[in-house]
């Protein structure tokens, strides 16, 4: 199978797209994005995907920027003809066409069976297999992009086409495989096992199947004769327990009655016991309340005395300390009145020191003023000046003496051209320009000028050979005129007076910058003078106001403000510290006396408290005394009752024991216990009796059939079932046996076989060796197919997963243009081989030696299509060459 054209529209990023493969190698280039995996999925889909597919794989081929549906058309050669296939994927409506020259084209599945033969597949897949199988179908021959550095061998033989491959193979042996009766007997024992056998184990309706089938039946009709006969002896045990329980109930009943009676006598024992020990307790709390007591009135009493004598001390302490606050609290007073005199006075020296401040301030703001006006005056005359000077520059003043400098060296070269024009004699009238010459006359010409010798003869004489002068003359003129223009805009007449005026303008100019700095310097003054928005006439008013305050003449007559000020706050320093310590003496003085109150109140309290204490526990003792007499007959009554509890104690422990009782247990605990005992015995006689019926009925019922006798069958039934399934599975064993012996002496055969592609493989690989030795390895399984690829290299065997990312995806293309090579015979000599981007790890060096096995590929009939995002090493060995971005 060769590809010649392939047509794409509205697929993803393509809406039209069409391009030729050349019969030998194609490159497509083009940049990532550009499309060339969509080209490769569109073909491979079209190829091996039914039109009417759905689901993502067809949704994935659609265009979101341009209309319609993915249309895919692919011309290709196969089986001695060219083809065209076109499919139109729009979901269940898809269309197929497959068409020939000279014959009627074929339709939907016609088209698509017509298809699957050609490409040498079972079918065409459609949605549900799209998963499982579309990723096989000619993964072989096309290298998906980013799949290059994946081993082929380790998937499965679905993958490479391995029934065609090993048909091949054998085609290339040197003997035949096996004679037709061998592949007959094969696939006798094949199907013999298939009948009895699958890959999950024992097919179901086969003779094992059937065989197995009776062991276990007859296994489960001897389970469960054995079963009923060890039911019935457990019936039979279960009946002998039962009766003994029911016995050993009824020997324990009378016990449970005697154990009743005494512990209902031990109970009433209890019961009166109790009362005593109460009063016994009353009796023992009211003596022990009557002692508490005692001890707690002579307590209180001593506290109470103690409590009297510290008041009396505190009284006597606290009338100390007030009069002592009221002599500090005079000296504080004093103090301070005299804090504030000072205080009073500082401030009305402070206000008569900003009264003169102001006044100073006020002066000086006003002298700026003056001279700020002065300043402005002057400035505003030298601005004038300025404004009646021309407005030009020191560069207008440079350029003004360029252009002198010009017009200086126009005239110094129109004069170094001058002619110089002397008549020594003539016999001839002599004219120049006009104008008769005399002998000895001496004339001189910068430009041309016209000589006449008597009457016939006029000449035109043109310095410097008449080439340059005019250009001379028109640009002294241009220089000429562009200075007089200059002068004018200066306003005077000669470079030396637009000099003068420059000079004039830049030292009023230096005048003017003194000015406004000193301007500046003013305005800076002021601005410190008059903070915020206040000026002259509120500090005015300011100043009117101080001297409204300043009433007091002691102060109008100090000279001296600085040293009034400095003795005042001297001595307003010596009375502050003083009227701070008074006040830290007083406050001192006032919280010992709040303390020695607040100890008074709580020692006041104190003692109404233990009073009122005293008082109750008098009372208290009045009342227990009035109630149960005195300490000394409650202590009497208390011994008498004491010993009435010791002899009702010694019997209630002598019943104790005899109930076997510890001592304290609760009695009605114990009654309870027993009544739960006759109980539970009731009702476990009751569960044995209908328990007793049960178990007679079923050894009635299990002991009216022959138990032993239907055992002894059902195992003799068992063991002709287990002969059986032996002999079965024997059979079945030994046609396992032999067929894989079959299938590994065929084994044994195809390795031999597979050397043909093992050399195929070295040979392709060769341009990556290093050493003569070096050679691919890879064994045959009869079931597994194709596996373990291995590099042999210096020596060493390599894995396919210890080699480098480049190395890998140059093995697997020499595996697949290998199998290509051995496939081809049976697809028309040729089959297309596609490689996308599968070479980007692999160093630039070694693209050399690819382009070098992807031509050899060729040249043994191979069509290989190459895309890659960097085309440029392909180029020379490329026989076509498509670039996407142009199209």
């Amino acid at each position: 199978m060769r590809l010649i054209r392939c047509r794409l529209e509205s697929v993803r990023r393509h809406r039209t797209l069409e391009l030729s493969f050349a019969p030998g190698l194609t490159l497509i280039g083009g940049a990532n994005e550009s499309g060339k995996s969509s080209l490769v999925e569109a073909m491979h889909r079209t190829l091996f995907l039914r039109a009417s597919a759905t689901g993502a794989a067809i949704r994935d081929l659609r265009s979101a920027t341009h209309a319609g549906h993915p249309q895919v058309e692919i011309d290709f050669e196969a089986a001695g003809h060219s083809w065209s296939l076109l499919k139109c994927f729009s979901g269940s409506g898809g269309t197929s066409r497959l068409s020939r020259a000279g014959q009627e084209a074929l339709l939907g599945g016609d088209a698509e069976d017509q298809l699957a033969v050609l490409l040498g597949v079972d079918e065409i897949i459609g949605s549900r297999q799209v998963n499982r199988v579309l990723p096989t179908r000619w993964a072989h021959l096309w290298v998906m992009q980013g799949l290059a550095g994946r081993n082929l061998l380790d998937l499965s033989g679905e993958h490479y086409d391995l029934k065609g491959l090993i048909t091949a193979l054998e085609g290339q042996a040197e003997q035949s495989l096996q004679s037709p009766m061998d592949q007959q007997v094969y696939n006798q024992l094949e199907q013999l096992v298939a009948s009895s056998l699958t890959s999950r184990g024992v097919k179901q309706n086969s003779e094992l199947w059937k065989r197995r089938q009776d062991l276990q039946q007859a296994s489960e009709q001897q389970a469960e004769a054995q079963e009923r006969l060890l039911s019935y002896e457990a019936a039979c045990i279960d009946l002998d327990a039962n009766e003994q329980a029911l016995d050993q109930l009824e020997s324990t009943a009378p016990q449970v009655q005697k154990r009743r009676r005494q512990l209902l006598a031990l109970k009433d024992l209890q019961q009166r016991l109790a009362p005593l020990r109460l009063q016994q307790t009353q009796w023992q709390q009211q003596l022990g309340v009557l002692s508490r007591l005692t001890q707690e009135i002579q307590s209180v009493e001593t506290a109470m005395k103690a409590h009297r004598q510290e008041l009396n001390v505190m009284s006597e302490s606290a009338e100390t300390i007030s009069s002592n606050l009221v002599e500090q609290r005079r000296a504080f007073e004093h103090s301070d009145r005299k804090r504030q005199a000072l205080e009073e006075r500082g401030h009305a020296l402070r206000r008569r020191q900003d009264q003169e401040r102001l006044q100073q301030r006020i002066q000086d703001i006003r002298r700026q003023k003056d001279q700020r006006a002065k300043f402005e005056h002057q400035q505003s005359v030298l601005n004038q000046e300025l404004m009646g000077l021309p407005g030009c520059d020191a560069n207008a003043l440079a350029a003004l003496q360029a252009q002198q400098s010009q017009l200086r060296e126009l005239d110094i070269r129109l004069q170094s051209m001058a002619s110089k024009i002397e008549l020594q004699s003539s016999d001839m009238t002599v004219r120049l320009d006009g104008e008769q010459l005399g002998t000895g006359d001496v004339a001189q010409r910068t430009g041309a000028f016209r000589l006449e010798v008597g009457e016939g003869v006029n000449l035109l004489v043109s310095p410097g050979e008449g080439t340059g002068l005019s250009s001379l003359l028109a640009d002294r003129r241009l220089c000429q005129s562009r200075l007089e223009q200059s002068l004018k805009l200066w306003g005077v007449s000669s470079i030396e007076a637009a000099e003068a005026l420059l000079q004039k303008r830049i030292e009023l100019e230096q005048q003017r910058a003194v000015l406004d700095a000193r301007l500046r310097q003013l305005n800076e003054q002021q601005q410190g003078n008059l903070k915020g928005n206040q000026d002259l006439e509120q500090l005015d008013q300011q100043l009117a106001a101080l001297r409204q305050h300043q009433n007091d003449p002691e102060i109008a007559a100090v000279d001296d403000l600085e040293q009034a000020l400095d003795d005042c706050r001297q001595a307003y320093q010596l009375v502050q510290e003083r009227v701070r310590s008074l006040r830290a003496n007083y406050e001192l003085a006032e919280g010992q006396q709040t303390s020695l109150s607040r100890k008074l109140q709580e020692l006041r309290i104190r003692l109404e408290r233990h009073e009122a204490r005293h008082a109750q526990q008098v009372q208290q003792q009045h009342e227990i005394e009035s109630r149960h007499g005195s300490a000394t007959s409650i202590d009497a009554d208390f011994k008498k009752l004491s010993h009435q509890c010791e002899l009702l104690q010694k019997q209630l422990l002598e019943l104790s024991g005899d109930c076997g009782l510890a001592a304290g247990a609760d009695v009605e605990t114990s009654l309870v216990e027993l009544d739960d005992r006759e109980l539970k015995f009731n009702r476990q006689r009751t569960d044995l009796n209908r328990e007793r019926g049960s178990l007679l009925e079923r050894c009635e019922r299990l002991g009216s059939r022959e138990l032993h006798a239907e055992l002894e069958e059902a195992s003799n039934r068992l063991n002709v079932a287990q002969q059986a399934e032996e002999q079965e599975k024997q059979l079945v064993e030994s046609r396992v046996l032999l067929l894989k012996r079959f299938q590994d002496a065929r084994a044994d055969l195809s390795r031999r076989y597979s050397s043909p592609l093992r050399s195929s493989i070295n040979r392709f690989i060769a341009p990556f060796l290093q050493q003569p030795g070096d050679s691919s390895e890879l064994l045959f399984d009869a079931s597994q197919g194709l596996k373990d690829l291995r590099l042999q290299r210096s020596g060493q065997s390599l894995e396919f997963s210890q080699l480098s990312g480049g190395l890998k995806e140059q093995l697997n293309a020499a595996v697949r243009l290998a199998i290509a090579e051995a496939l081809r015979d049976g697809h028309d000599g040729c089959l297309p081989l596609l490689f996308d981007d599968a070479f980007t790890n692999s160093d630039p060096s070694r693209l050399e030696a690819v382009g070098s096995m992807l031509r050899q590929a060729v040249d043994l009939g191979l069509q290989v299509v190459v895309l890659s995002c960097d085309p440029d090493p392909y180029r020379e060995i490329a026989d076509s060459v498509i670039d996407l971005d142009h199209h």
